[in-house]
């Protein structure tokens, strides 16, 4: 059975806050999430270089305009941009007519930026509405990667996006769902490593998703450490290869329209 890890980053910065607060009130506050700008995006980009990982970088196109040098390293590196759509608005409050607005206008910045157009998206919120996936896939969309209600990737097509691949994250690997609670290093640690050692033998796949906040995620100097040793863990215990995810989507595609993954059928 092949084992293959979706690192992947979710670009968070001020876009939070700024979805919720005006302009005035960010200077000088949410120290966390400038962060993101000053050390912990290039801190991973960093890491990342030095381990010798692709990763999938999941930008706002909001962030994207607020540090467009380090998108243009992400992409320098060999990384994946794709889309997290425009500033962190939650589908699920949004009527269709104004989801697909957002999406488009998301769509085209990020297209404008990078010089081609994203393939992969991932809800800012972890939120979709009905219409999502009709929309995505009228933008040439290959993937999402929004869900986690499954373990390994499966078919789209009964979603209205026929062609796209669902690629599921999961909370035990996002170090936002260990630090948001609070805990200390070594337990998010420990619990970041149960949970890979329990996905990749299961479906032979994992999906990782960092955050380069100050608060919520790996990308602190104290915090690196950790990262490499999950990263090296899933080589050299568990044989897995790092792949980005729209490498992923396409392997699992069939030309038939079907999608499987290490051998099985995934509708």
């Amino acid at each position: 059975m092949n084992r293959i890890v979706a690192l992947t980053v979710n670009v968070h910065g001020l876009g939070p806050e700024a979805a919720t607060e005006p302009a005035s009130a960010l200077y000088g506050r949410f120290a966390h999430g400038g962060y993101a700008y000053h050390r912990g995006l290039a801190r991973l980009l960093d890491a990342l270089r030095a381990a010798g990982v692709p990763a999938t970088f999941f930008w706002p196109s909001s962030e994207a305009a607020r540090c467009p040098a380090l998108l243009e390293r992400c992409l320098a590196d060999g990384h994946e941009v794709a889309a997290h759509g425009r500033a962190f608005e939650d589908h699920m409050t949004l009527g269709a007519a104004e989801e697909a607005a957002i999406l488009e206008e998301a769509h085209d910045a990020l297209t404008a930026c990078c010089g081609t157009a994203p393939l992969g998206f991932r809800a800012p919120t972890g939120t979709l509405a009905a219409s999502t996936f009709g929309t995505l896939h009228r933008l040439g969309y290959r993937y999402d990667s929004s869900n986690v209600d499954d373990d390994a990737p499966y078919a789209l097509a009964a979603d209205g996006a026929p062609g796209m691949v669902e690629l599921p994250l999961s909370e035990g690997l996002t170090d936002a769902t260990h630090f948001g609670r609070r805990l200390t290093q070594s337990r998010a640690e420990a619990f970041l490593t149960e949970e890979l050692d329990a996905l990749l033998p299961a479906d032979g796949f994992a999906c990782i998703t960092l955050h380069p906040r100050g608060d919520l995620g790996l990308a602190r100097e104290a915090r690196i450490p950790i990262l490499l040793r999950l990263l090296d863990r899933a080589r050299a215990v568990h044989g897995a290869e790092f792949r980005l995810c729209r490498d992923i989507a396409a392997a699992a595609f069939r030309p038939d329209g079907r999608v499987t993954w290490n051998g099985k059928l995934r509708p």
